[in-house]
């Protein structure tokens, strides 16, 4: 233990968890020195001990011996009877805490521990055993400490059953005044007989026991009375709450009354204690003015000067003792003169830890030459705040060379402290700071510049001391923007913006920058602070993301984002002048084709040439986007004929129909327009989106290659549509779809050869709806691959019954959509079929031209497993779309099937007769069977026998008929 610890009052802590130890130790150890003890029997060896124990912290629940036993013995041994105990304990209870201060505790506190309020408890008990032990206390003190008369008790709450069970307890032993209300207890403590102690609630209305409190300690005499809370407050935040106020202790409700009698004597005891040492602070200092006659002139000129001096002068005896202690202590630490006379060494206690090394550096009790100037160190001041002091001190030595004491002077810096702290702080943050920084006077010159701005702009301390600020001449700035600048700066002395600025080495930079004007007292410029970064890649990197995020990456026209953006300000607009907007839908036909056959490189670059060919057909302020895909938009602001906008969707459809050379290759699509006009087609940006899209399908159903404007039979069209979708999901489950069969006639032999599945819905209210209107619709909708699946189902079992029936060769075709290819139809297929006995070549999938041509691998993938199963594989439509023989060549197709379009005006005179002929040639000549579609007159009928045509079907033979009447027919 160190000289230090020595002099520390010693603290014997008792418990036997480590944990526990180890926080208390924590708390005590900067203040105290501690001795610990793990159980009850090594307590009571330590406590007679030499030196003994000040004070014992002691837990109650230990094995062996708990702590009322310890207590009990503590308080048995005359040796060790005077230490005060406290119960430092989980048990909470009050019966508990009732017990412990009937045996002789003198206080009581419940873990989880608060450290300010255990310090509190602890210095209180100390200071009240050292007043009792100090002789001088023993002897001067008497009379106060033996008074006759009851001490007066002011009991303070608005319940009157709390009030009446304190008064018959303590009338015995006090005198009693009562107040129920704040306002009451104020007036009594003002009165001519003020109580010797308070016990407060804390709720009350209108004031509540803090405020009371605040009033009592803020009066000179209330400042003297111990005021304890007695509430059913609990919270250690509250407890501290009243600490912080002036409270001198704290009861919790419900309490045990023998608690609330060793509170009150307890702090009864100290508080005449601490009258017994002012008193005896009065009567020392009275016996040492006349003990040192021939310094009373001197003493009193000094005290003249201390007492209107602004610093805390003192004078320090040789012994140690405080002779004289300027009233400005107070201002500076919050202690009075009598504390610093009554406890001599109270100014150590006060400085931090830390910097105790620098005030035991120096002795006032002893004559050094030169006295002492002490390095700056902090002090803990009564409020809890920290003070910085500056102490200045020289021993006093009269004209026969004796030591009379040592005179100092402690002057509170601490504003002078932080202010430096500042200047070393702004002196860093200007030094190292990633902003430019540049000062300048009144009259606009620059005095100095940090690292930042030199490493920015490459201009230097030199280049730019004198003169005029780079960042705001008026040659980096617009004539307009210079001058609302300056405007702003004279009128608010701050101004916040965007500037172009120039480097030493000629790149130019853009700069946020902020000035802001330090103002003199009278209100004239002192001088300006110029900050500012550079942006420049900050704005690169936004404008990126912006344009990523409103612009399509491969055409560079605005996305759907930055289209409803624009689309919603043009609304805007036409609201306010009552003027049109014409919104265009782009769709171009036959672009997948295009993507399919010749990649998406080829794509890619026609949507390019698209997007060009579109931008050049419209004027400068309109807007062209692309909204995915091959889906583009056009937004025609102020327009005010529908001819207009018919004139310019015109030109696009002409502009787009005209060859792409892509590659040296020509490739052609066309376009699809679906118009609606703002505000009769729609009020919202998705209404009007959702009606043009309508218009387009209408010209897309017209032929392609045309616009429609979009009319409210479209609309009734669209939802009708859309309850024909709803009412197809339940049409299978309700019975109402059926497979039909068109007869494929042999036309050599006139016999039924062959059978065309074909899918028919009858619906309830609608009857039989075309399979031309809702395939399209079970497509879109997805309802194409349950549907699918079921007819396939249907077909393979039909299929076996006429193998059986009719002939073992007899074959059923059945179309299969595009979409079916990219679900899980295909797959399915295959499976369901190699689970019959059908063989495959009694089927054939009729395929549209786009789909043998395209490249996806899932689609090669399934026409390659239809072939090993042997199913057949017909081209449905021939002729009408993007033929090509290298891949009728390619693939193995087995029939082509030649549209209805090229049969339904046949004559041998026409150009279709041509046409068919050379399809018959051309297939037969590559191995394939070849079969008429749409054949209603016996014409048609021979000119096709006449060319070699193997089969046909139409009306002529029959139309699409059920299965049972189907066979009756091959029966005839």
């Amino acid at each position: 233990m160190t000289s230090q610890d020595e002099a520390k009052p010693r603290i014997l802590i008792v418990d036997d968890i480590n944990d526990n130890l180890h926080t208390l130790m924590n708390i005590l150890r900067g203040e105290f020195a501690v001795v610990v003890a793990t159980n009850g029997p090594k307590a009571l060896e330590l406590a007679v001990r030499t030196p003994p124990p000040d004070l014992v912290l002691l837990d109650i629940r230990m094995p062996g011996m708990d702590g009322y036993e310890v207590l009990h013995r503590l308080k048995s041994d005359p040796g060790t009877a005077d230490i005060p105990v406290i119960f430092v304990t989980g048990l909470s209870d009050a019966a508990d805490e009732a017990v412990g201060l009937r045996l002789g505790a003198a206080d009581y506190v419940t873990k989880p521990i608060n450290p300010e309020l255990l310090l509190v408890r602890v210095r209180n008990q100390l200071e009240l055993r050292t007043h009792r032990r100090k002789k001088a206390v023993e002897g001067l003190g008497a009379a106060v400490m033996a008074r006759s008369d009851k001490p007066a008790l002011l009991l303070v709450d608005d319940v009157p059953e709390n009030l009446h069970g304190l008064v018959a307890a303590l009338q015995d032993d006090y005198r009693i005044m009562v107040a129920p209300t704040g306002a009451k207890a104020l007036e009594l403590v003002a009165g001519v007989n003020p109580p010797d102690l308070i016990l407060l609630d804390i709720l009350m209305p209108q004031m509540d026991g803090y405020e009371v409190c605040r009033r009592i300690k803020a009066t000179p005499v209330g400042n003297r009375i111990p005021v304890i809370f007695v509430t059913v407050v609990d919270s250690v935040v509250d407890k501290v709450q009243g600490f912080s106020i002036g409270a001198a202790d704290y009861i919790t409700k419900p309490f045990d009354i023998d608690e609330v009698r060793a509170r009150v004597r307890t702090h009864l005891d100290l508080s005449r204690l601490q009258r017994s040492l002012e008193k005896l602070v009065v009567d020392r200092m009275g016996a040492l003015q006349e003990a040192n006659d021939a310094l009373a002139e001197s003493k009193a000129k000094y005290q003249i000067l201390a007492e209107y001096s602004p610093n805390w002068e003192y004078w320090v005896a040789p012994t140690g003792g405080y002779l004289y202690v300027s009233p400005a202590c107070r201002d500076v630490s919050g202690y009075g003169a009598v504390d610093f006379i009554a406890d001599p060494d109270l100014m150590r206690k006060m400085i931090h830890p830390d910097d105790l090394y620098i005030w035991d550096a120096h002795n006032e009790r002893s004559p050094e030459s030169g006295g002492h100037r002490l390095p700056n160190f902090r002090i803990a001041a009564r409020d809890g705040s920290e003070r910085w002091i500056e102490h200045v001190c020289q021993p006093v030595i009269d004209d026969r060379g004796r030591f009379l004491g040592t005179r100092g002077t402690n002057r509170d810096v601490t504003q002078q402290v932080a202010a430096e702290e500042q200047l070393h702080l702004a002196a860093t943050v200007f030094a190292n700071t990633s902003e430019a920084v540049m000062i300048t006077d009144a009259d606009n010159r620059v005095l100095t510049v940090n690292p930042a701005f030199v490493e920015i702009t490459g201009y230097s301390q030199d280049d730019t001391a004198g003169r005029e600020p780079l960042v705001l001449r008026a040659d980096v700035m617009e004539v307009d923007a210079h001058r609302a600048m300056w405007a702003a700066i004279h009128a608010t002395g701050r101004w916040q913006g965007e500037i172009n600025g120039h480097c030493r080495d000629g790149r130019d930079f853009i700069g946020w920058v902020t000035v802001s004007t330090v103002f003199k007292d009278d209100g004239s410029v002192n001088r300006r602070v110029v900050l500012f970064s550079d942006i420049t890649e900050k704005k690169r990197a936004d404008n990126l993301i912006w344009t990523q995020a409103n612009y399509d990456h491969l055409t560079r026209l605005p996305n759907r984002r930055l289209f409803n953006d624009r689309m919603e300000r043009e609304i805007k607009k036409a609201q306010r002048k009552a003027s049109v907007i014409g919104l265009l839908f782009i769709d171009l036909d036959r672009f997948k084709e295009v993507n399919d056959t010749q990649g998406h490189e080829v794509g890619d670059l026609l949507l390019v040439e698209a997007a060009s060919r579109i931008r050049h057909c419209v004027r400068d302020y309109d807007t062209v986007a692309r909204l995915g895909g091959d889906e583009f938009t056009v937004i025609l602001s102020d327009i005010t004929e529908g001819t207009d906008i018919g004139r310019v969707a015109r030109s696009i459809i002409d502009r787009l129909s005209e060859a792409f050379v892509l590659n040296a290759q020509e490739h052609f699509v066309s376009a699809s327009i679906g118009v609606a006009l703002y505000p009769r087609d729609g009020a919202t940006i998705s209404e009007l989106i959702k009606h043009a899209d309508q218009a387009m399908y209408l010209a897309k159903d017209a032929g392609r290659s045309r616009f429609r404007f979009f009319t409210r039979a479209l609309q009734e069209s669209a939802e009708h549509r859309m309850r024909l979708a709803g009412d197809l999901r339940r049409a299978l489950e309700a019975g109402q779809l059926e497979v039909y069969y068109q007869p494929i006639v042999d036309l050599d032999t006139g016999r039924i050869a062959k059978a065309e599945a074909l899918l028919r819905w009858r619906h309830p209210a609608h009857g039989f709806v075309s399979p031309a209107t809702f395939i399209p619709i079970a497509e879109d909708t997805g309802t194409i691959h349950e549907i699918g699946e079921w007819v396939f189902a249907q077909v393979i079992q039909q299929a076996s019954r006429w193998r059986e029936r009719l002939a073992p060769e007899f074959q059923v075709s059945l179309n299969m959509s595009p979409v079916q290819f990219n679900g899980r139809n295909p797959t399915q297929w295959l499976e369901l079929l190699q689970t019959t006995q059908l063989p495959g070549s009694n089927l054939v999938i009729e395929i549209t031209e786009g789909l043998l041509m395209s490249s996806d691998p899932g689609i090669k993938e399934t026409r390659l497993g239809l072939r090993d199963l042997g199913v057949g594989v017909a081209i449905d439509d021939f002729g009408t779309g993007y033929s090509s023989l290298a891949y009728l060549k390619k693939f193995d197709i087995d029939v082509l099937k030649i549209d209805q379009s090229f049969t339904r005006n046949l004559d041998p005179n026409s150009a279709d007769f041509a046409l068919c002929e050379a399809i018959v040639v051309m297939a037969h000549k590559l191995g394939l069977k070849v079969i008429a579609e749409g054949v209603e007159t016996d014409q048609q009928r021979n000119l096709l026998r006449q060319i070699g045509c193997d089969h046909a079907q139409g009306y002529l033979f029959s139309r699409a008929v059920p299965a049972g009447q189907f066979e009756a027919l091959c029966a005839r």
